[in-house]
């Protein structure tokens, strides 16, 4: 199994033993979709960044953008924002800050039990305006990976975000529930 396959089924594994409760929660009659297989599910992921989408009591959807990331050892300070999804010559191709139409981007920080999760919740909308405002996003770091698409991201720090970014919200999520975290504890 390659390195991708493990990660892709390892943030799975994460999203359905703690995220799908909380999407239980907060959708309406539990109605929401976990947008994995078939001819939509790619259409969604790879061109909208939609991973999940959720129902509403107004029979209004939310897609919402799932981005999982694996306890480092340590608390992360910085978000990862794709701007190039591929680098290599002739190939290039933007990422997906450029291209999402997700609602909202839920950063899901695993801790140090694998067994609950920070989430940050951010309005799609509000930080991608944030961010290419006046090409702020120049003003950060990149970092080019070492995969095949050598795939391009600026490395943002959380304390900017959810301080000049409206409507962001951190909720803890774990086996048995959830709950708000003030964000003024990551600025």
């Amino acid at each position: 199994m390659n390195k991708f396959i493990e990660d892709d089924n390892w943030q799975k594994e994460i999203r359905n033993s703690i995220l799908e409760p909380f999407y239980q929660k907060i959708s309406y009659k539990n109605r929401f979709i976990f947008v994995d297989k078939g001819k939509l599910a790619t259409k969604l992921q790879r061109e909208m960044s939609i991973d999940t989408i959720i129902q509403l009591k107004n029979n209004g959807i939310l897609g919402i953008e799932e981005k999982i990331v694996r306890w480092p050892g340590y608390n992360y300070k910085s978000y990862t924002l794709e701007i190039m999804s591929c680098t290599q010559p002739g190939f290039e191709k933007q990422g997906w800050m450029y291209y999402a139409l997700c609602d909202y981007l839920f950063y899901c920080f695993v801790q140090e039990d694998g067994k609950s999760v920070i989430i940050h919740i951010l309005p799609f909308t509000n930080l991608r305006g944030w961010f290419f405002e006046d090409d702020r996003f120049k003003n950060y770091r990149s970092s080019i990976s070492n995969q095949f698409n050598k795939t391009e991201v600026k490395i943002i720090p959380i304390a900017d975000v959810l301080r000049d970014v409206s409507n962001c919200q951190v909720i803890l999520a774990n086996l048995n529930g959830y709950e708000k975290i003030d964000i003024d504890f990551f600025i």
